[in-house]
């Protein structure tokens, strides 16, 4: 199976692409999350794996939007430990580097380390973690460093200089995988939904009320702006619950006049 991701071969997309499948995936690598999303539409690649929130850095909203866009179900979830480690050149001495690269949530993350262990260095943004290694292994100087993951410094040939650099050790991502014309997997017991309710007062409370009689567990629930309607919201949820279970209570919320779509129902494994 081709699996497109964000980023190169040794990036927690691609570490988060094998634990999904079990095995060896071929990976489409891709730049962008929207380019990801571009190589499913055109058939280059089969499903794609992508990052939708981190547990420190939180949502990631463009993935979101690109999911419910597309309208490409979500059949799988991955929950993903993640350790950042500062990679650089062998011998290289922490007090010598003036500059660190990787992408901003993984800067993000380690933004207390990098204050107090290197407050000399810039923090300097590059579009994906892994590529931040090969970019400063391009660049051939020892004063530069990157934030990735073991993986990424063992396929690049470079030196981990300092272990699980993030600031808190509860550090997870959750992937999202997306499949084109899929149907529902079994084992499917979590489900993400997009809600628009209606203009009553309580519409949102009586939704929830509804889910809530059925003993369905809400374990996400965010609010976005609607484009093009200034101060109105629509809502994402995810809910532990798929199935007869599941569409029995939208079948309630949408007889009180609320909109849901429906973009996956999928198996999750507890942290």
């Amino acid at each position: 199976m081709k699996l497109a991701i964000q980023g190169q071969n040794g990036a927690f997309h691609a570490i988060a692409a094998r634990q999904w499948l079990g095995g060896t995936p071929d990976l489409i690598e891709c730049p962008t999350f929207k380019k990801v999303f571009t190589a499913l539409e055109d058939g280059s690649a089969d499903a794609g794996v992508v990052a939708i929130e981190n547990s420190l850095y939180g949502s990631i909203n463009e993935v979101y939007d690109l999911i419910e866009s597309h309208g490409y179900p979500i059949v799988g979830e991955v929950h993903l430990r993640i350790k950042h480690q500062l990679i650089g050149f062998e011998g290289a001495k922490l007090s010598d580097i003036q500059q660190v690269f990787s992408q901003l949530p993984a800067l993000a993350q380690c933004a207390g380390y990098l204050d107090a262990t290197l407050p000399h260095a810039e923090h300097l943004e590059y579009h994906d973690t892994a590529e931040s290694v090969a970019h400063i292994k391009q660049l051939g100087d020892p004063t530069n460093a990157a934030i990735a993951s073991r993986e990424a410094a063992e396929l690049h040939g470079m030196t981990i200089l300092d272990k699980d650099i993030e600031d808190h050790k509860e550090n997870y991502t959750r992937f999202l995988v997306v499949q084109p014309n899929a149907t529902i997997p079994d084992g499917a017991n979590r489900a993400s939904l997009v809600l628009t309710t209606s203009h009553e007062p309580g519409a949102l409370a009586k939704v929830l009320t509804h889910f809530a009689d059925a003993e369905i567990n809400l374990a996400k629930l965010q609010s976005r702006p609607i484009i093009g309607s200034p101060w109105k919201y629509k809502f994402y949820l995810v809910v532990e619950a798929s199935g007869e279970p599941l569409h029995a209570v939208l079948e309630q919320i949408t007889a009180d006049g609320n909109s849901v779509k429906v973009l996956g129902e999928y198996p999750t494994t507890a942290l």
